[in-house]
């Protein structure tokens, strides 16, 4: 649970549009965090494309096989809302060997989504 509040923590630091913060542990051991980043100056790309907070702990991971990634996204005022990753990222993750990704939802539940070869499944747990 340490870990999701973490990612809320970096979705916070974001300064993009939509916050999204990750977080990428395999044990308790935090391998890399982030929140997403826009990818050029705004004056430069009009319509503010970001690079993922997936993406950027991907790309700070050494080792990412068996690792689980914690997803949240915050609104203006810092609250949890829905943050599932978008079938780019799934399929980024599940290749590096990610074999699973918790993110919160609007029920303020976690939502946690199984990673494998076959399509991924979805929960929403309590």
């Amino acid at each position: 649970m340490a870990l999701i509040h973490l990612a809320i923590r970096q979705a916070t630091r974001s300064s993009c549009r939509y916050r999204v913060g990750a977080v990428l542990a395999m044990g308790n051991r935090v391998l890399a965090a982030g929140p997403n980043v826009l990818r050029n100056a705004p004056s430069v790309d009009f319509r503010n494309a970001t690079f993922h907070a997936e993406e950027r702990v991907l790309r700070r991971a050494r080792r990412t096989t068996g690792a689980v990634i914690c997803i949240a996204r915050v609104d203006a005022a810092g609250r949890p809302t829905p943050a599932a990753p978008c079938p780019r990222c799934r399929t980024s993750l599940a290749a590096a060997g990610v074999v699973k990704a918790l993110y919160t939802t609007a029920t303020g539940h976690l939502g946690c989504l199984v990673l494998t070869d076959s399509a991924p499944s979805v929960t929403h747990r309590a």
